[in-house]
């Protein structure tokens, strides 16, 4: 039977990371890859408390292609990743509710695993746009973001609540197919650098 990629998670693979499906049974290894700091500009809610059985079961149950990262050389979990506010008919995604461990930030990780999605998004799915949306405090998530290639295209003020009460503007970064190629190439080149220094 054929499977609707626009509705089912898809299993992802790379030289350095593998994404696939998030289980009930990945509650531990995420917990032991998170730290305290991880979550800090997620929004206040349950997607902000340290993974657990009850913050597994919301994500598997809130209609996000929910992803755990594993790192393809050692198996080991190292993170999450999803794919969320799906429109096949206005052929857009965003991704997003990406954390990865401090152990593997600034590695070929993080840029191949955009490179596994966004591949998917252009790719499989033929979608027109892929959406990421930043806290405007979240410095080092703009900077990636914006290495990546993706441009910026506006601030939504007031947009969610963080945790320490504060209002959240969400930044909206976007890549359109068109940018996809150049945009491609760009995190090729950042895997195979990040991958010589590893």
């Amino acid at each position: 039977m054929e499977t609707d990629p626009w509705r089912e998670t898809p299993t992802l693979s790379g030289e350095f990371v593998l994404l696939r499906p998030t289980q009930m049974s990945d509650a531990a290894g995420l917990a032991r890859a998170h730290d305290g700091d991880t979550l800090r500009y997620f929004p206040f809610g349950i997607e902000s408390l340290p993974p657990s059985r009850e913050t597994l079961r919301h994500a598997l149950d809130s209609g996000r292609q929910t992803m755990t990262q594993v790192d393809a050389r050692t198996g080991q979990i190292i993170g999450m990743t999803a794919l969320y506010n799906m429109s096949e008919l206005h052929r857009r995604v965003t991704i997003g509710y990406t954390w990865v461990s401090p152990s593997v930030r600034g590695s070929a990780i993080n840029p191949e695993s955009k490179l596994l999605l966004l591949d998917h998004v252009f790719g499989t799915l033929d979608a027109a746009r892929a959406e990421f949306n930043v806290d405007d405090l979240n410095v080092r998530s703009r900077r990636a973001v914006t290495a990546l290639g993706a441009s910026e295209d506006g601030a939504l003020r007031r947009h969610a609540r963080r945790r320490d009460g504060t209002w959240r503007t969400t930044i909206v970064f976007s890549v359109i197919s068109e940018e996809w190629p150049s945009v491609r190439a760009g995190l090729v080149e950042r895997i195979h650098s990040r991958s010589t220094r590893q």
